[in-house]
């Protein structure tokens, strides 16, 4: 499943039911950004534990003595969104908690977890009504050092597992700091974003791409000025050598500069003979790229309506049909008010309207 489906899942379950996601998937896909992403889009709040690095009393709480009523109570811990930690405002009243990588988590603590995930409440204390737990897993393969979960914890969870996809990596990389370089080498290479090695394979020095990792990239080359040497050595200890220089030798021996998204919606004249030659030697690959930045700024405004008439009237009819289609899936609320302004969007309407039926 993607990113993107994924996502969908875990905001209608947490809507209307109190169910578990367990997110599972290689490392670097995107599993607590999804998560993060879900409470940011939905207004509520975020909590991730690393119970790994904890133990079984630390969810427990600490022992309180009530000697009046001769009974020992239990404190609960400052983490948990509890009823009674809401009511005191450490917390809102709606959000997830997520518990990272829970197949890292010891066994004994494992156990400590079962009330939390089965009745939402541990050691006397309940979470509040308004916050919902997820988990994130990495899979059970000789790449992981993880535990084996039974089938007791295993029924507990709606588990879905999560693969990288292209398209919805650079959705998120245009919302987040993009790099044009690193996005026109994805899309030329898609299968260059996540690179599973056998764990044999793997040392810190010999690393694989990931979807974080082209993260890192990405804000390595937008935010740091080095020597190309030393730029060379970063981006191969995050992406490892055989990536990096596969991507480095595209910057080097690529003919085509990538049109700036600001310069088609502000003045297309200006990178219109660029545009041309893209579309003319068949580098759809850019020209994706170029229409997806271009569909995640886009504001409506008439100036950049206009330019997008012109960018369009020099597309192949294909590409003017995905360019709506991005446009009605990333930004709906704004999908009629920009078809009014575009003429371009008259001629293909029809064939828009029947790619949809």
């Amino acid at each position: 499943m993607r990113i993107s489906e994924a996502k969908k899942c875990i905001t209608e379950l947490y809507k209307n039911t109190d169910s578990v996601v367990a997110l599972v998937s290689e490392r670097g896909v995107g599993k607590t950004s999804a998560f993060q992403q879900c409470a940011d889009e939905m207004g509520i709040g975020y909590m991730g534990l690393y119970a790994a690095a904890m133990e079984g009393p630390d969810f427990m709480g600490l022992p309180d003595k009530d000697r009046e009523k001769g009974i020992t109570r239990y404190l609960a811990p400052q983490f948990l969104p509890t009823i009674n930690a809401v009511q005191e405002g450490f917390f809102p009243d709606k959000g997830l908690l997520v518990i990272e990588e829970i197949n890292r988590v010891p066994t004994d603590t494992i156990s400590v977890l079962y009330p939390l995930l089965l009745e939402r409440k541990i050691n006397g204390h309940s979470l509040a009504p308004g916050w919902k737990i997820g988990v994130t897993m990495n899979p059970d393969t000789l790449n992981y050092t993880v535990n084996v979960l039974d089938d007791a914890m295993l029924d507990r969870f709606i588990a879905v597992e999560v693969t990288a996809n292209i398209d919805d990596y650079i959705a998120y990389s245009n919302q987040n700091d993009p790099c044009d370089d690193v996005l026109a080498y994805l899309k030329a290479c898609p299968d260059m974003l996540l690179r599973i090695k056998r764990a044999s394979d793997s040392t810190a020095t010999s690393k694989s791409p990931t979807p974080r990792g082209w993260t890192k990239v990405q804000q390595l080359i937008n935010r740091c000025s080095l020597p190309n040497a030393l730029m060379q050595e970063l981006i191969s200890g995050i992406l490892g050598p055989e990536t990096a220089a596969s991507f480095l030798g595209y910057l080097k021996n690529r003919e085509y500069a990538i049109p700036s998204t600001d310069a088609v919606l502000s003045d297309y004249e200006s990178v219109r003979p660029q545009m041309v030659k893209l579309v003319q030697n068949g580098r759809l690959d850019i020209v994706s790229l170029v229409m997806n930045r271009v569909v995640s700024q886009i504001d409506g405004t008439g100036r950049q309506c206009d330019n997008i008439d012109k960018m369009l009237a020099d597309m192949t009819n294909e590409f003017q049909l995905l360019f709506f289609k991005a446009l009605s899936n990333e930004k709906p609320d704004l999908f009629l008010e920009i078809t009014q302004k575009i003429k371009m969007f008259d001629t293909i309407s029809d064939q828009f309207i029947q790619s949809l039926t």
